[in-house]
């Protein structure tokens, strides 16, 4: 609701803001805002002020991440603060599990939805942005603040200081960082991070109280950051404004080289348009996509081709790429084995070069020769892993998608049963794997005799008719 005390568009005093505010109180205790669609998984605890919460807010309503923003009322603190960890908000709460700190939130939230940098000057410039606004903040709640420990004669020392020795030493410092900078619309690098939301929540708690956005006016000689922040703040009244557009994956009607970008996408619950072009219509549109070739990732009015790209593009922005460069390594060796099997299988199974009896051969050679040997090496990655339910370490990576899209892929394209069965015969870990990673996204229909088990796949980012058979010898 603050957002709009600096709007030029909207010149609410601040009494018809509160009764604004008043309104949207919808239980007692909280008060409630529900940004974007009711989503009961993620709820962010905070007091009704800007303060450490307004960063994290900023960042999910830019991501349009929908999410309850529950508000505490100063006075029903002392009733709820057992509840949280440490006695202190903000506190995230994500499908029941909280996390507290808000820097740790940002940095988590930021690594899962891309606004983390990649390079480690980056990341340094990052965090000494957002550890300068925290030095800035500590002495403004100290002068200003109702709830400071000091008195009110200390406070008016403070403010003083505040105004002649505090903020000419912070102020200048981000100011020249800005003067550094070829692009000066964001803090660090050319889009928004972390430190962005961090120094914006700064300057709405700072507007929030007369007295020190006073202050901040009157302060000279940095134009660079009032002119940043001015423009920031109007971008942040359109966060929630933005068209709700679904992205787009475009591809054909089969598994192939989208499949493992379908996998990624319904696992980070990312509502996209799933667009598959028919082969018979597809020399009339090839000139309409970049490469002229598929799959394409549309987002934002953009074209993403490369099935590469976008995966790394995708786990950057969901949190599927491990940040230590030995797991990324064992990440990637999975990915590339996986392009490996994706190669030797499209050689001859989309190929009109060869005829029947040739792509038999082949195909018999590839499923009884390679796709064994792909599988052992796998199968002894498997083994190094500590937890043998994910590729690498203990939670899905970009790995995972690679495997179960091949594996998706390799049933389909399989001669026969026994054909894929056979090729994991000397994998057990493997096949375990893939019996408990694919039920996370194909409906399992199990039916059982004495000799095997068939088992019936339904893709759930399919139409549901659309099912694959394979059976499993007992």
């Amino acid at each position: 609701v603050f957002f709009f005390f600096f709007s030029s568009r909207r010149r609410h005093t601040r009494s018809s803001l509160v009764s604004w505010a008043r309104r949207c109180v919808q239980e007692t205790g909280y008060q409630r805002r529900v940004h974007g669609i009711i989503f009961k998984d993620m709820k962010l605890y905070y007091f009704d002020i800007p303060g450490r919460g307004e960063p994290i807010r900023l960042l999910l309503r830019h991501a349009q991440i929908p999410f309850e923003d529950l508000r505490i009322s100063f006075q029903d603190w002392p009733k709820c603060k057992n509840t949280f960890e440490g006695k202190q908000v903000p506190v995230l709460e994500i499908n029941g599990k909280r996390y507290a700190q808000s820097k740790a939130i940002l940095e988590y939230l930021g690594s899962k939805y891309g606004y983390l940098p990649s390079s480690p000057k980056e990341i340094y410039e990052n965090f000494c942005i957002m550890s300068t606004v925290d030095d800035m903040m500590t002495k403004f709640f100290e002068a200003f603040s109702q709830y400071s420990p000091y008195d009110a004669e200390a406070r008016k020392k403070l403010i003083e200081n505040v105004e002649k020795v505090d903020l000419p030493i912070f102020l200048p410092f981000i100011e020249k960082k800005l003067a550094e900078k070829d692009c000066k619309d964001f803090i660090v690098g050319c889009n928004y991070t972390i430190s962005d939301f961090y120094i914006m929540g700064m300057y709405v708690g700072i507007c929030h109280y007369p007295a020190e956005k006073k202050i901040w006016d009157n302060f000279p000689n940095i134009p660079l950051l009032k002119a940043y922040l001015e423009k920031k703040i109007k971008e942040s009244l359109e966060f929630d404004k933005k068209p709700l557009e679904k992205p787009k994956l475009i591809y054909f009607d089969i598994p192939a080289r989208a499949e493992m970008i379908r996998l990624l996408l319904k696992h980070a619950k990312v509502e996209f348009e799933d667009v598959r072009i028919q082969f018979q219509n597809w020399p009339a549109l090839k000139d309409k996509f970049p490469l002229k070739q598929l799959p394409i990732w549309e987002c934002e009015g953009k074209q993403y081709p490369q099935t590469d790209a976008i995966m790394h593009l995708l786990s950057a922005k969901y949190g599927y790429m491990p940040q230590d460069s030995e797991n990324k390594f064992r990440v990637m060796f999975i990915c590339n084995t996986m392009v490996d099997l994706f190669e030797g299988f499209s050689k001859f199974y989309y190929s009109t070069k060869f005829p029947a009896e040739q792509k038999k051969k082949m195909s018999d050679e590839f499923f009884g020769t390679t796709v064994p040997l792909i599988f052992s090496i796998v199968e002894k990655r498997l083994m190094e892993n500590e937890s043998k339910e994910f590729m690498v370490g203990s939670q899905y990576t970009m790995a995972d998608f690679y495997s179960l899209g091949a594996a998706k892929w390799m049933i389909i394209g399989a001669p026969s049963e026994k054909d894929f069965t056979a090729a994991l015969s000397n994998a057990p870990i493997l096949k375990a794997y893939l019996a408990k990673r694919m039920a996370d996204f194909y409906d399992l229909q199990i039916h059982q005799t004495k000799t095997k088990i068939t088992v019936s796949y339904t893709h759930l980012t399919l139409p549901t008719k659309a099912q694959v058979q394979i059976s499993v010898v007992a």
